[in-house]
């Protein structure tokens, strides 16, 4: 049996398969099966996966197009590794990349993914993924911090819960699955950069999503800070407020703050257990509200006034005196119209 199982899909990706094909065959770990999905391409995509002779990759060809997630799926069901890497047609694998997670994960049993870092192909960008479960967590309350064709995930914590990809949630569907993923075990990304991510108009990630895909982002979204905070005792009221902090990035009223602030306030004060220590949680929630405020000086000083009016200390000086400088900018050109 292989320790390790590639899943790659492959749809009309010819300009970049062999790139990608190769990085993963010459990969330092070579204790692994690769099984490629040819999902009804029309290109020479099927040309270029048969002309490899490497008893490693394992093809399947579908004359018509089936779809990313369910090839995705059919991966998780067929794959006979201890551990599932995640590969897309148009990435490149660092060859160090499969042994390093194979590496983090057979000494670490508690944990049940492992990502990595990346650089962006044929530009200067690169990411800074948090590395430890806790940060991880934490930041999937705003961002997805997972690179999904870069991570690698134990196959029995999936076929245990039976955790599949759900096609509705597409192309947001990694993050659905972490949410469900993440209360059964732990997270982490490797610091090094061993994934190389290619950016370009056929992203599946970058498709707009209709409003259906939209709504159910949200879903999973809300879903997850209420599993977050529900030792926090928070209502459906909460759950809305707390969303609009973590995602409404601009054009918030006054009130809006006003509801958040108090909201962030009752929930310091409560001192609750969440998933991450409380002192790390209240902190994030401090400083995403101060965030708030400070993309809120149209609203004037009052965008300070409300900044500080919840007793919330874990706001450097600094950040708060830059705010102060902001909102009077902004006040000389509108009128001041009394304290809130």
């Amino acid at each position: 049996m292989p320790r390790v199982s590639v899943i790659m899909p492959v749809y009309n990706a010819s300009r970049y398969l062999r790139e990608s094909i190769d990085s993963i065959l010459s990969q330092s770990f070579d204790d692994f099966e690769f099984l490629i999905f040819n999902d009804g391409s029309v290109d020479d995509s099927a040309e270029i996966i048969r002309s490899y002779k490497d008893e490693r990759i394992i093809l399947q060809d579908f004359e018509f197009n089936q779809g990313y997630a369910k090839l995705l799926n059919l991966g998780f069901a067929r794959s006979r590794g201890e551990f599932i890497a995640r590969m897309d047609a148009d990435d490149v694998a660092h060859p160090l990349r499969l042994e390093k997670q194979f590496y983090f994960l057979s000494n670490n049993p508690d944990h049940v993914v492992c990502g990595t870092n990346y650089m962006v192909i044929d530009g200067t960008e690169s990411s800074n993924l948090p590395t430890d479960d806790e940060e991880i967590k934490l930041c999937m309350l705003s961002i997805t911090p997972l690179c999904h064709p870069s991570v690698m995930i134990r196959t029995q914590t999936l076929r245990d819960h039976q955790l599949f990809y759900i096609p509705e949630h597409m192309p947001a569907e990694d993050h659905e699955l972490w949410v469900r993923l993440s209360g059964y075990g732990r997270f982490h990304n490797l610091p090094e950069k061993l994934f190389y991510y290619r950016v370009h108009d056929n992203n599946i990630s970058l498709k707009e999503r209709t409003e259906t895909q939209k709504q159910n982002l949200i879903d999973s979204q809300k879903n997850y800070i209420f599993e977050f905070f529900k030792e926090a005792g928070i209502n459906e009221m909460e759950i809305e407020l707390l969303h609009q902090l973590f995602f409404k990035e601009s054009g918030y009223q006054l009130l809006e703050l006003e509801r958040i602030g108090r909201l962030v306030q009752q929930i310091i004060l409560k001192n609750s257990t969440y998933p991450v220590p409380s002192r790390r949680v209240h902190h994030f929630l401090e400083e995403k509200f101060h965030y708030r405020c400070t993309t809120s000086t149209y609203l004037g000083l009052k965008a300070f006034i409300v900044a500080n009016k919840f007793n919330i200390k874990g706001i450097p000086i600094m950040s708060n005196v830059k705010l102060l400088a902001k909102a009077l900018i902004k006040y000389r050109s509108t009128s001041f119209q009394g304290p809130i």
